[in-house]
């Protein structure tokens, strides 16, 4: 039997956090009453993220490629659920969210979409400051970042992440799709019944103060510099 969705999870040494990802999406799975399959992109970890994976019943395909962009591609290839739903492994969907994307897409309104509320697991000065700018950003181009959802269709159509963006792949990502919504004649849905849990993890490498402490390569990773990409998100201090 098909599963209702195929929640993709990219994964580099993420032992730590990934069982919390799995089971919040377990729980929404429960939530929704309808089978989820999880399919974990492993990008070679040397820990034990793919031990991790199997425990919680995920399908593990494995990706060489250090691109964040492939792997989720590679894995999204392997699914096999009537909707794509994009989350991070160190973050944690809320358990409606499943129900609330159903919805959506079964509406037969949307291309897919993204989500509203998203939310770190801690907070600051540093790190409510770093929110703001991103939500006015976002609000600006009236997209959402950090999980989405579409079908296998409209995901081939779009052709999938970028594999020649070392950052905003995710940005680039939502615009493309929504584009080929309207000439679908379908709308991009920023989810706002359901909330995403971000994880604090890059503020606890770098610094709550981290947009602003480092200004330039912040920027240049921005701009899709890949060394200042590589310092954020591909060097972590695990």
């Amino acid at each position: 039997m098909q599963p209702t969705f195929s929640v993709i999870v990219p994964a580099f040494n993420e032992e730590k956090y990934l069982p919390g990802a799995l089971d919040a999406i377990r729980k929404a799975e429960e939530c929704l009453g309808e089978e989820v399959e999880i399919v974990v992109g492993d990008n070679v970890s040397t820990d034990e993220t793919v031990r991790v994976a199997d425990e919680r019943g995920a399908k593990v395909v494995r990706v060489e490629t250090r691109c964040i962009s492939a792997v989720r591609n590679s894995a999204a290839a392997a699914a096999s659920g009537r909707f794509l739903l994009f989350t991070d492994a160190d973050n944690r969907i809320a358990p409606n969210m499943l129900i609330e994307v159903k919805k959506a897409l079964d509406s037969g309104r949307y291309i897919g979409g993204g989500v509203v509320k998203a939310r770190y697991d801690r907070n600051s000065v540093g790190i409510r400051l770093t929110q703001f700018i991103i939500s006015l950003n976002l609000r600006l181009w009236r997209l959402s970042m950090f999980m989405f959802y579409t079908t296998p269709e409209a995901f081939k159509d779009v052709g999938g992440f970028s594999e020649k963006l070392y950052a905003n792949e995710d940005m680039d990502f939502a615009i493309r799709l929504r584009r080929l919504g309207r000439k679908k004649h379908l709308q991009f849905c920023n989810l706002r019944t359901a909330e995403l849990t971000l994880s604090s993890r890059k503020f606890d490498e770098f610094g709550d103060w981290l947009t602003f402490t480092h200004p330039v390569k912040f920027a240049k990773t921005l701009l899709n510099d890949r060394e200042a990409a590589r310092f954020f998100w591909y060097r972590p201090k695990r």
